[in-house]
């Protein structure tokens, strides 16, 4: 069993795949200013270009990526186009979590290689408990 299989699976049933590649259509920095946006309300093609440094081409580019993805809708009325954020709570949580602090927590030596080899010990003791193969990784 891989790390991967390991882990707890992601909400709605999505792979760790699935949500890397969300991820990736989020990490653009004009991205993320537009999700921050349109986190606090709806707004329409025009407002949102004024808002951003980016030309219209661009930002119908960047838009297009995150409907691709189901992070934004738009509805049109005429020839206004407004855009929404169809995820808000993945939006706004993400939003939240850049928004902190998080700083480095660096570890001793000793101790890491401890903790990975009690992890490891503890990993093989199920294995074998399980009757599966106890060789070392």
């Amino acid at each position: 069993m891989t790390v991967l299989e390991e882990l707890p699976k992601p909400a709605a049933e999505k792979s760790w795949q699935d949500q890397a590649k969300l991820l990736r259509v989020m990490a653009h920095p004009v991205r993320l200013a537009i999700l921050e946006a349109l986190c606090r309300r709806p707004h329409c093609v025009k407002h949102m270009n004024s808002l951003l440094p980016v030309s219209q081409p661009q930002l119908s580019q960047h838009m297009a990526a995150l409907r691709k993805e189901n992070l934004v809708a738009c509805h049109a009325c005429g020839p206004v186009r407004c855009y929404y954020v169809l995820r808000p709570t993945l939006a706004k949580e993400i939003m939240r979590l850049l928004g902190q602090e998080h700083p480095l927590e660096e570890q001793d030596c000793d101790s890491v290689v401890a903790e990975a080899r009690e992890g490891w010990e503890h990993d093989m003791e199920t294995k074998c408990e399980r009757g599966g193969s106890s060789e070392a990784g």
